[in-house]
């Protein structure tokens, strides 16, 4: 077996919520614990973890804290989703990801193992069973980890005594999934709070907030606010500071923690690169910018937005793609109008028609050609993109991922 088959084999099992869709999700956590006690209970190796969930923003925070105590010499398991690039990347250990060979060594076993097992797992179960596996081989001193959805039903929330959790903020996003409105996904985020065990809020709207400060009364879970963060950079983008802000909170609680050894933590937190979340790509020929992003929720778009309009530029090209089922009534008018579309589809069965979705932006005045292929869209706009132009991708992370894919 090589590489790319067992990965393309672990991406059969079960749909893959981010390629197929709703009818990925598992609303319970049976087969994660199924998972893990075929895998021999790894997360019962894993003394020390940092949970943190929310809408926007719980990857670059997760990354930070990573970053941040690897600095201090720490040995870091760090659980992210989805990947962008390489499978791996939602498992690493001090910012390495496991040998490919690893990976085919362990899915080959569970593989010959499968016909004797009571339950076929997801690709998200196996994933995370996987990293943890990886971890406790690497002997890891603290896991970080990323909840992949929601909080209260991800495979993630099976630590019963993390030593902080953190919530970096609340919005619209997997309603079908979540709850309809802002209290029902707090709610739902909430999940991840343990007795006893600190919480940390970042910036968040206050009927989000109200609903994580009842759970935090429920659980006995003192809670601790991120601090306002006033360091914005075009380099670093509109997200960090917020980021930074909670990711700095958590580490001061993480300090505090009795039975936690005193480490000092650095005196300056950088910014993540987490992959695909406002990540410069090389300048054109021409000498225009590249700026990739993965936002697609309303919050994550708004605030990609201001981020934009802040950056001197001449005219702005975006190329753009969206999956099937997005609610594009409420995004278009966040769209700039004078921006130049090249429009394009992910290569995965959730994205929607790139004629198509030229057609329904043309109903609302946003002007474009349709494209066969990211590939494809992005090189049109990077062809015809001047030196004082900015060219931007995003609308989905399959976009994002497929765009940075062309730069390897």
């Amino acid at each position: 077996m090589t590489y790319a088959e067992a990965t393309e084999w672990l991406f059969q099992q079960l749909p893959m919520f981010q390629r197929q869709g709703p009818a990925a999700y598992k609303a319970n956590l049976d087969g994660t614990k199924y998972v893990l006690e075929k895998m021999g209970r790894p997360d019962l190796h894993l003394d020390g973890v940092v949970h943190v969930a929310g809408t926007n923003g719980k990857g670059s925070v997760c990354t930070a804290v990573s970053n941040a105590l690897v600095e201090t010499g720490y040995r870091v398991g760090l659980f992210t989703s989805p990947h962008l690039v390489d499978f791996r990347e939602r498992m690493r250990v001090c910012g390495e990801m496991p040998p490919e060979s690893w990976v085919v060594q362990r899915v080959s076993h569970f593989k010959r193992e499968l016909p004797d097992w009571t339950y076929q797992p997801s690709f998200f179960e196996w994933t995370f069973g996987l990293a943890l596996l990886w971890f406790v081989e690497e002997q890891v001193d603290l896991v970080v980890l990323e909840t992949g959805m929601g909080g209260r039903l991800d495979s993630t929330n099976v630590f019963t005594s993390p030593l902080v959790t953190a919530i970096t903020n609340i919005g619209l996003d997997h309603q079908q999934f979540l709850g309809d409105d802002i209290r029902t996904i707090a709610g739902e985020k909430a999940g991840i709070l343990k007795d006893g065990v600190p919480v940390v809020l970042g910036r968040m709207r206050p009927e989000a907030q109200s609903v994580i400060l009842a759970a935090a009364m429920r659980t006995a879970s003192e809670t601790h606010y991120a601090e306002l963060a006033d360091d914005v950079s075009l380099e670093s983008g509109p997200y960090w500071p917020d980021n930074k802000a909670t990711a700095s909170k958590i580490l001061e609680v993480l300090g505090n923690q009795p039975g936690w050894r005193n480490w000092k933590p650095p005196l300056k937190l950088h910014a993540t690169g987490h992959r695909g979340r406002w990540e410069w790509m090389p300048p054109t020929l021409s000498g225009a910018r590249v700026l990739v992003d993965c936002a697609h929720n309303l919050d994550g778009l708004e605030r990609f937005m201001m981020g934009i309009a802040a950056i001197e530029h001449q005219r702005l090209w975006i190329v753009w793609g969206a999956v099937a089922d997005k609610d594009l009534q409420s995004v278009w008018p966040m769209l700039p109008k004078e921006a130049t579309y090249c429009f394009c589809a992910a290569n995965i069965p959730r994205a929607m028609d790139a004629v198509q979705l030229h057609e329904k932006a043309q109903e609302v005045g946003l002007n474009g050609s349709a494209y066969d292929s990211v590939a494809e869209a992005l090189n049109a706009a990077t062809k015809e993109a001047d030196a004082n132009d900015l060219v931007v991708v995003l609308g989905s992370i399959f976009i994002a991922a497929e765009a940075l894919q062309t730069a390897q």
